[in-house]
């Protein structure tokens, strides 16, 4: 195993370990918590694909790919 592979494999680890530990109000705020991010890395991805969009259009793509599949 190289470098790279030995560092992913420990913070791989080092991740599951904290969320068995974590608390289940931890757990449970972590659901909205990584939606809003994974929501972020969405709208930089659609300014992106269409970078002359407004904030409007921006959100109903995003609007568009969540909901109404």
């Amino acid at each position: 195993m190289n470098e790279i592979e030995t560092l992913a494999k420990t913070i791989r680890s080092e991740r599951t370990e904290r969320a068995m530990a974590a608390s289940v109000e931890t757990k449970i705020l972590d659901g909205p918590r990584l939606f809003s991010q994974a929501c972020e890395v969405m709208r930089a991805g659609i300014r992106v694909l269409r970078p002359g969009s407004s904030e409007e259009e921006v959100e109903a793509i995003l609007w568009q790919r969540n909901y109404e599949r």
